[in-house]
């Protein structure tokens, strides 16, 4: 048996699926690549396979993630082009690697996850939103009311924001927020306080999110980084103890 981790992308009218449509359609381009997937034991045998964070209804992504198990295999390229062949639009496998059998799973091995947000082109602000958020994120801390399940309650949002930049010429603003089964800090909470600061509302569906890819946490000796699930380029760490 091979473990496999798959990255893939989520552009275009496919954007408006929610996540279990997504492992639904996944699960059947599975069967007609005819890949030879493993099934779970039991009275109501399934595929073994599961994702990563949940991408947002609307968002769309370069960098999502789904790992699975399959019994045998000719090559991973051989896998993804058996899936890419079967794929309607909007969705591609990017790459594929092969897990180590203690991998922790995508699911939990999530840390971070990368964005690159803007407004729609109908909702934009009426005023230099770029200007003000940049002066809110210099701020020593950075409060927001949270929904959990057992209610709601205050968070400082500043340790969960490891790193931003911004594209004035684009109007964009790139987040690397923390998102883990510990913290996780989702853009609309961040933008929903950010407007609150300055007294105003943030209108439903005003941000264009983009999640360019997902972080996991890893250590070098002393250094502590996060980089993309999957990568060979050093360049794409971001060092947290730096």
């Amino acid at each position: 048996m091979n473990k496999l981790r798959l990255k893939f992308s989520k552009n275009g009218p496919i954007k408006f699926i929610g996540h279990l449509d997504v492992m639904r359609y996944f699960q059947k381009a599975i069967r007609r690549a005819e890949i030879d997937i493993k099934y779970s034991e039991g009275f109501s045998p399934h595929q073994v396979i599961s994702f990563a964070q949940p991408l947002s209804v609307g968002a769309t992504s370069d960098g999502e993630y789904m790992d699975m198990t399959v019994n045998s295999m000719v090559s991973t390229s051989d896998v993804m082009n058996r899936l890419n062949a079967v794929m309607n639009e909007g969705i591609e496998i990017l790459a594929i690697r092969e897990l180590g059998e203690r991998e922790e799973k995508a699911m939990t091995a999530a840390f971070a996850a990368k964005y690159r947000i803007k407004f729609r082109d109908s909702l934009k602000p009426d005023f230099n939103w770029i200007e003000e958020f940049e002066k809110y994120l210099q701020k020593d801390r950075l409060p927001a009311m949270k929904k959990t399940k057992s209610g709601e309650k205050e968070i400082d949002m500043k340790p969960l924001i490891f790193e931003y930049s911004f594209d004035r010429e684009k109007e964009s603003v790139t987040l690397l927020l923390s998102m883990s089964s510990a913290a996780t800090l989702k853009p609309a909470l961040l933008f929903g306080a950010f407007f609150a600061s300055l007294n105003k509302e943030l209108s439903t569906n005003a941000l264009d999110v983009h999640r360019i890819d997902i972080y996991k946490y890893a250590e070098d000796g002393d250094v502590k980084y996060i980089e993309p699930f999957i990568t060979d380029d050093i360049n794409t760490r971001f060092i947290l103890n730096g």
